[in-house]
């Protein structure tokens, strides 16, 4: 497209840039032909911010405001050539405002930068579906199924992985449709370019302050209910002076407020501000208007000034995890030089610290550890985390790229393809999980098993232990260090016994709902239930090239339920799927439970003899505290221990992965409740031919230079021995080196 000049401050003749997106013409099309039926058409859906008090507040600098911002000669420059370049979009029928209200602001940024700076070449627009997609995603409240988002959430999305061109990543089709298109090849490089500076949130009551603003960077990106009055607004001409801009009616007494909407801001004047819209540039003045300050004042709802950041340096670890979450507390700028290891990436830090002997042991990035995992979403949903797939995209797609097309693509041909499936067990939330996952996957690799992760969206368990904690604790009226029973001169057994019966009241709810949400991935569409299918499909695929494949599953704690939900599924595919081996530490799972998901499958899927129980000794069980220490505790037993006597269906519920169930000596109403006695036998004996290995010493090792922890049932992914242990199992051979760091 031909440049046109435009009068640049100085009066010298500069180059506006050129669009690259589709014309105005073409994008409007299937416009409406007036913004009162455009009013009507609209969805609504900008969600107000949460509270969260770590947002940073803008202070305006000391400084006096221009009467009115930019000025006229301002407009005249920038205004014409921005609109007749396509930068006024219309988001039509869909509730996209908060990604097409950023991309606004992003827009709006780069074309006036440009245009002072002289600058000849092409400004690309941005994309407004990856800011909107990734809006959604920081947005999200597990559970809901809901197409609006908030302001923060589309600025968290722009500062943890930037922004492409929307011609990397379009909104619509070639048909016009709006519809979730996977980005052209390149768009991550593309996207880092464009990364978030600072940004701060203002004070949405203090019109000063968004003046200030304004003046300061040139825009503001701001969310509001609307009212008629928004489809009341005079159609103007091309604006080039203030007085061009029509002012947005104020609502007559009948009418009635609709949903939020998210816009930019991008001047101000005595009237109001002015307002770039994304409904096309039929409304208003070509898509601008003023908003005037009574009216901003009622029904403003958030405001952000957010500044742009200088182009990242296009490291492969930055790239890779543009297309994957990116944890609390990190942006795509973010580094830390602190590392000692210099293999250790600045922009995507190891877990741990650590010089290894073997390289070949060297932590993962985060992306590479993201695809290697499937996360669970409530009712057991596939959480699908690779952001150019959307919020709730395609499940099944998503599952078979993780679980069939990635190992398949590892597999050696004639060789047998050895993949483990290694459930979380619910202690730690997605973050977390992914970061013990960099460190362990990479010795499983290394030693020729395919890792397959299986983590949980929230950390039920952790969940389940913090607000224990806090009922406990408000309960007795106890500060946080406190010895708990002993404070109150209760022996310890009878202390427990009162967090017992607590806890049942208080947090079983939160354990059963784990559950179920375990159950409910066995349903069709649901996690387990795609993961069985392709992993049904795996074995059809290499045996087509003369190769097989060794699956074998290990779990730890609650992983444990979703393994046995895995196993009924197995047993359901096409001629079953064998499994070869099955590891479970600290199986929080009921004895009821493991009879008819373990015991009960058929032997063609698991026989006891692949069985393998890890647990604790008695004696470390009773002293592994749940919250606290020996010194300051809340409960002075395992969460076993809780979940056996307070949590499960009956109190005293006996538990795979506690040493006493697996021993008939104590099989007798003292320890456990007498109904569940029958199945207790049929467990000892359905198990006979397991392998049991229980954890006796006090401590478990967790580096290759001797350093330990306390023996507890969060400790056994942290144990060395076990990890060598497990790949020994599965290999048939020692580790190809010894374990070196465990300590995450």
């Amino acid at each position: 497209m031909a440049t046109r000049k435009v009068r640049g401050k100085t009066g010298a003749v500069a180059a506006a840039p050129a669009a690259t997106v589709s014309t105005p013409r073409a994008r409007r099309r299937s416009a409406p032909r007036n913004a009162a039926e455009g009013y009507a058409r609209r969805l609504f859906d900008a969600r107000p911010d949460r509270v969260d008090l770590r947002d940073r507040a803008y202070a305006p600098p000391l400084r006096s405001l221009p009467p009115l911002w930019p000025d006229d000669a301002s407009v005249a420059r920038w205004l014409p050539g921005y609109i007749e370049a396509g930068r006024v979009d219309d988001q039509q029928r869909d509730g996209a405002c908060t990604g097409f209200g950023l991309a606004c602001v992003v827009n709006y940024l780069l074309w006036t930068r440009a245009i002072d700076s002289g600058h000849a070449g092409p400004v690309a627009a941005v994309s407004p579906r990856m800011l909107y997609e990734l809006a959604r995603r920081y947005d999200e409240w597990p559970g809901e199924q809901y197409d609006g988002s908030s302001c923060r959430g589309a600025l968290k999305g722009w500062h943890k992985h930037g922004v492409c061109s929307a011609e990397f990543w379009p909104y619509r089709n070639q048909a016009g449709r709006a519809v979730l298109l996977a980005p052209q090849p390149g768009w991550e490089r593309d996207a880092i370019t464009r990364p978030l500076g600072v940004y701060y949130r203002v004070d949405r009551q203090s019109v000063v302050d968004l003046q200030a603003a304004i003046a300061d960077i040139g825009a503001v990106y701001v969310s509001a209910r609307t009212h008629p009055g928004w489809a009341r607004v005079a159609a103007a001409p091309m604006p080039r002076r203030h007085a061009d801009l029509p002012l947005i009616p104020l609502p007559d007494p009948a009418d009635r407020q609709r949903g939020g909407h998210a816009f930019a801001l991008v001047g101000y004047n005595e009237h109001g501000f002015v307002v770039q819209n994304s409904w096309g540039e039929r409304w208003g003045a070509r898509g601008f208007a003023v908003l005037r300050y009574d009216d901003w004042a009622i029904h403003a709802t958030d405001a952000w000034v957010c500044a742009l950041g200088v182009p990242c340096e296009p490291s492969t670890e930055r790239l890779a995890g543009v297309r994957w979450p990116v944890g609390s507390g990190r942006s795509l700028s973010t580094r830390d030089e602190s590392a000692r290891n210099p293999h250790n990436p600045p922009d995507d830090p190891w877990p741990i610290d650590h010089e290894f002997r073997n390289p070949a042991y060297h932590p993962w990035s985060t992306a590479r550890a993201y695809a290697h995992t499937l996360v669970a979403g409530n009712d057991g949903a596939v959480d699908v985390a690779d952001v150019t797939r959307g919020v709730g995209g395609d499940a099944l797609a998503y599952v078979r790229d993780i679980a069939l097309a990635r190992p398949l693509a590892a597999a050696v041909a004639g060789a047998p393809l050895r993949l483990l499936v290694y459930a979380h067990g619910g202690l730690n939330a997605e973050a977390e999980s992914i970061a013990r996952i960099r460190v362990v996957a990479p010795y499983l690799l290394a030693n020729g098993i395919y890792p397959l992760f299986l983590t949980w969206k929230t950390g039920p368990l952790e969940t389940l232990q913090d607000v224990f904690a806090d009922h406990v604790r408000a309960f007795f009226g106890l500060g946080t260090g406190d010895r708990s029973g002993a404070l109150l001169g209760i022996d310890d057994e009878q202390w427990d016994r009162g967090v017992e019966r607590l806890a049942r009241v208080t947090v079983r709810g939160l354990w059963s709902e784990m559950r179920e949400n375990a159950e409910r991935g066995a349903r069709d569409g649901h996690l387990l239930a795609l993961l069985a299918g392709a992993l049904a499909e795996l074995r059809t695929a290499l045996a087509a090239t003369g190769s097989a494949l060794e699956l074998h599953l290990a779990g730890h704690s609650a992983g444990s339920i979703l393994l046995g939900h895995l196993v009924d599924r197995l047993g359901r595919a096409a001629g079953g799927v064998r499994v070869d081996s099955c590891a479970l530490f600290a199986a929080a799972c009921s004895a009821r439970f493991a009879v008819a998901h373990f015991v009960g499958a058929p032997a063609a899927v698991l026989a006891p003899e692949r069985m393998f129980l890890h647990h604790l000794s008695e004696q470390n069980e009773k002293d592994d505290f749940l919250v606290g220490s020996a010194a300051a505790n809340l409960y002075g037993k395992s969460l076993l221990y809780l979940v056996s006597r307070a949590l499960d269906d009956e109190r005293k519920m006996p538990l795979l992965g506690m040493e006493r169930a697996l021993d008939p000596a104590f099989n007798s109403g003292d320890y456990w409740a007498e109904r569940e006695l029958p199945l207790l036998v049929r467990l000892q004996a359905g198990l006979a031919g397991a392998t049991r290995t229980p954890v006796t010493a006090p401590r478990v090792r967790t580096t290759r230079t001797g350093e330990s922890i306390a023996a507890a049932h969060g400790a056994f992914d942290n144990s060395v021995d076990l990890l060598t242990a497990t790949i020994t199992r599965v290999t048939g051979a020692p580790p190809v080196t010894e374990i070196e760091w465990l300590d995450y």
